[in-house]
């Protein structure tokens, strides 16, 4: 994600901890390259407000010098399919945004794995912060991400042809940053970051028909936060889960029975470092723009229980970075079990 703004003086700029949060049962075969989580998600009536986090080590790293990733991988997204993960993510060569791709039969294998530049996307130098899903009733694979168009989808009839992605087209609104969708039966839901210095989430939705476009005028469904809401159906309860992102680089949660309805919040510190133990040495003092590891890869956007899930997060080490573009995140996989 890209933010025109400047941090507030007094804060460092922390590194960004790409965290993916997995839910789902896949033989998903992660960093021990055997967990097995459990399919049938166990009934909860809510979502723990302060659960204990670990997290790995670096999984995946700023790639070799002169490429378009040579400071940072930051914004991931992910899927499990066809028995390989795919991972989308934004790099920077501390100049400009743009977006990654690479897959691997396990997280833990990403780096010794080819990283592909996304380029059949045209989006010249600034492209990024993407999401990824199929949705069946569309026969195809979309990617949303932003760029100098504003909103921005992308199609491909396969997840694994990294250069069959269509050039992206806007989706006709441009009043924020890091897209997210999510579809019920009936609509697809956006929800995204304000981009006016609000510090509010924002919600749009459109019909499946119609998808993606034809969006209604946005609503406020967040306030008092910051940026990358990620919303997720729980299968455990039911309810619709929404991560965003504070300032302070944490993650909050807030929830709600519908996508359409009233959201509150669970927790302001979910997922921070304050409950965040790191496994294989110090690497960040964030817990930044991530993914919950989800059940399936549809537009439903499913995990089957918030309180034993993995995310894929990007992280750093505080510092007096020049500039947000300079920082150089990595990522790694935390967990709330």
């Amino acid at each position: 994600m890209k933010r025109n703004i400047a941090f507030p003086s007094g804060i460092r700029v922390l590194t960004l901890l790409s965290m993916l949060t997995s839910c789902t049962k896949q033989e998903i075969k992660l960093a021990d390259k055997s967990t097995d989580l459990d399919s049938s998600p166990s009934v909860t009536t809510s979502a723990i407000a302060n659960p204990r986090w670990s997290v790995t080590g670096k999984l995946f790293e700023q790639g070799a010098a002169g490429s378009f990733e040579s400071v940072a991988v930051k914004d991931p997204s992910l899927v499990y399919d066809g028995g390989r993960w795919h991972v989308f993510y934004t790099g920077t060569d501390g100049n400009q945004w743009k977006m990654g791709y690479v897959n691997s039969p396990s997280l833990f294998d990403m780096k010794s794995e080819p990283r592909r530049f996304m380029n059949s996307l045209n989006g010249g130098g600034y492209f990024c912060a993407p999401q990824v899903f199929n949705f069946p009733a569309k026969g195809k694979w979309f990617l949303i991400y932003q760029s100098g168009l504003g909103a921005t989808y992308s199609t491909n009839t396969s997840v694994s042809n990294y250069g069959g992605w269509a050039a992206g087209k806007g989706m006709g609104f441009n009043d924020g940053i890091d897209f997210w969708c999510i579809a019920d039966n009936s609509y697809v839901y956006c929800f995204y970051s304000a981009q006016d210095g609000s510090k509010t989430i924002k919600r749009r939705r459109t019909t499946i028909a119609n998808f993606p476009n034809g969006w209604e005028s946005p609503t406020i469904v967040a306030t008092d936060t910051f940026e990358a809401p990620h919303v997720y159906r729980n299968k455990a309860d039911g309810k619709y889960y929404m991560m965003v992102e504070d300032i302070g680089r944490y993650f909050e949660l807030w929830t709600a029975s519908n996508l359409n309805g009233t959201w509150t919040k669970v927790s302001e510190t979910w997922a921070a470092k304050s409950n965040l133990t790191e496994r294989n040495g110090h690497w960040t003092d964030q817990v930044s723009h991530g993914e919950i590891l989800r059940s399936g890869s549809n537009q439903l956007m499913e995990i089957n229980n918030i309180d034993r899930c993995e995310i894929f997060m990007q992280g750093v080490v505080n510092g007096n970075y020049s500039s947000y573009i300079r920082i150089p995140y990595d990522l790694g996989l935390m967990q709330n079990f």
